[in-house]
């Protein structure tokens, strides 16, 4: 095999490694099948990860920014004082009142809040991002 590999041009062997890993991965693709891996949301995501690497981390980052930046921007436009937020919390978990209040910094306060909204926002981010990703990377890499 070794003389054979040598005697190919550049073009021959990136088009048979093109060939091998297409085989491998419809080969993960079927074992996830048989072992029910793939019906999963885990498993979509182990999927996406293991056939679009790059292109899937940059997309989910790309929404999960957009999605603090809309939090951010919720907030702000809405209102929302991270000081009443963290008083409420206080209340809810039977603190001592200006416990959180008297630590929290107004600014950090809010990055936090934004934190935590986004956080919240976990379970309807990564369907969207497992469901978007393939058509999107294939967009952009059709048209690179």
């Amino acid at each position: 095999e070794k003389l054979r590999i040598e005697t190919l041009t550049k073009y021959q062997k990136e088009m048979e490694l093109r060939t091998l890993d297409s085989d491998l991965a419809r080969l993960q693709t079927l074992r996830a099948i048989n072992t029910g891996e793939l019906y999963t949301l885990r498993g979509k995501f182990k999927m996406l990860s293991r056939d679009y690497g790059m292109g899937f981390l940059a997309w989910y980052w790309t929404v999960w920014f957009g999605t603090a930046g809309l939090s951010y921007a919720a907030i702000g436009l809405g209102g929302v004082d991270p000081m009443m937020v963290a008083a409420k919390i206080e209340t809810f978990m039977s603190w001592e009142p200006m416990y959180l209040q008297n630590k929290l910094d107004p600014t950090l306060g809010e990055i936090g809040l934004v934190i935590a909204v986004n956080e919240c926002l976990e379970p309807l981010r990564l369907p969207f991002v497992v469901v978007t990703t393939k058509p999107v990377v294939n967009f952009f890499t059709k048209r690179i």
